[in-house]
């Protein structure tokens, strides 16, 4: 029997090592938000496998990324991945992020005279095509009763857009994290955020060359970051703290922003297939997609058994 255990225990310890040897996980991150995380959430320790990271600025990076395969995994807004998927590209979404809608908002500079959404008509915003901040501009737009094409539209990376709003050559933007904090920091502030106009979630996605292979490092990998992401809403200030340190960035909008853009990850659900089809069925009506599709074959459930049922969602 102790023979028996020992060879078994041998045995583990033996494909954990060849794991180890075997697979290495190449990750885009944007703005080390996910490998800062980890690493101070302490779910970087005895990896049964290694993990590559890559560093991004915005989303469309990484969905490009993904498309041609120099990452495995990306972690990134729903819209660009689901206009991927529809084109053929070579993804599937293993594990969905939620946020709380406040982190994601159209804004206005310092002292702008705009109040509403209705003041938008004429002004020039700025938008990225086939993003979070195209479909929140129009969502808001058609819930004021006004057409998608009332502003005067800039297709300007959230980069640019802040930049341009503070130096008043641009009147308004649709952007997300940590760029909302930004543009408060500046003097700005929130005009709408996405609350009950679109789902917005960030989905974990991998490029399928490789998706086999990894199954049992990425099973591994969902389930650290769902811990991690539990770690964090108890350690705003750690978290903060690391973040801006690694992005040569102010603390104090990182605190803004952990601490209004709670994050949390779950398993893939009705609701997240329910969703994704909101965010196809807009792409075709905005123009983006040329046909609709259906969102269903996008999703690999697969991992769910990696992950527990969301408990954050309530909150």
């Amino acid at each position: 029997m102790i023979k028996g255990l020992l060879f078994a225990a041998g045995l583990l310890a033996g494909t954990s090592a060849s794991l180890a040897q075997a697979v290495t996980l190449t990750i885009g991150d944007q703005f080390y938000y996910s490998s800062t995380l980890l690493e101070q959430a302490g779910e970087l320790k005895d990896l049964p496998y290694q993990i590559q990271w890559k560093r991004f600025n915005a989303g469309g990076p990484v969905v490009e990324a993904l498309n041609v395969g120099s990452i495995d995994l990306g972690i990134v807004g729903d819209t660009p991945v689901i206009a991927l998927a529809a084109r053929g590209g070579p993804v599937k979404v293993v594990a969905v992020t939620r946020n709380r809608p406040d982190g994601t908002a159209i804004v206005v500079g310092k002292d702008s005279p705009i109040k509403t959404v209705a003041d938008l008509a004429g002004k020039r915003v700025a938008i990225w095509k086939g993003s979070w901040s195209q479909q929140l501009v129009y969502s808001a737009l058609e819930q004021a009763g006004l057409p998608s094409d009332a502003p005067r539209y800039s297709y300007l990376m959230p980069t640019e857009a802040v930049a341009a709003l503070s130096q008043g050559t641009l009147d308004a933007t649709a952007t997300w994290e940590p760029y909302v904090s930004m543009v408060e920091r500046q003097g700005g502030r929130v005009l709408v955020t996405a609350k009950d106009l679109m789902p917005a979630p960030v989905y974990v996605v991998a490029n399928t060359q490789h998706l086999d292979e990894n199954r049992a490092a990425i099973g591994d990998f969902v389930a650290r970051l769902q811990r991690a992401r539990s770690w964090a809403r108890d350690h705003v200030d750690v978290y903060a703290q690391a973040w801006a340190r690694r992005n040569n960035s102010d603390p104090a909008i990182a605190e803004r922003w952990f601490r209004r853009d709670t994050t949390w990850v779950e398993p893939i659900s009705a609701q997240t297939l329910s969703d994704g089809q909101k965010t196809a069925d807009f792409l075709v009506k905005a123009g983006v997609l040329p046909q609709p599709y259906d969102v269903k074959s996008l999703y690999d459930q697969s991992f769910n058994r990696y992950l527990q049922a969301p408990r954050e969602a309530s909150r």
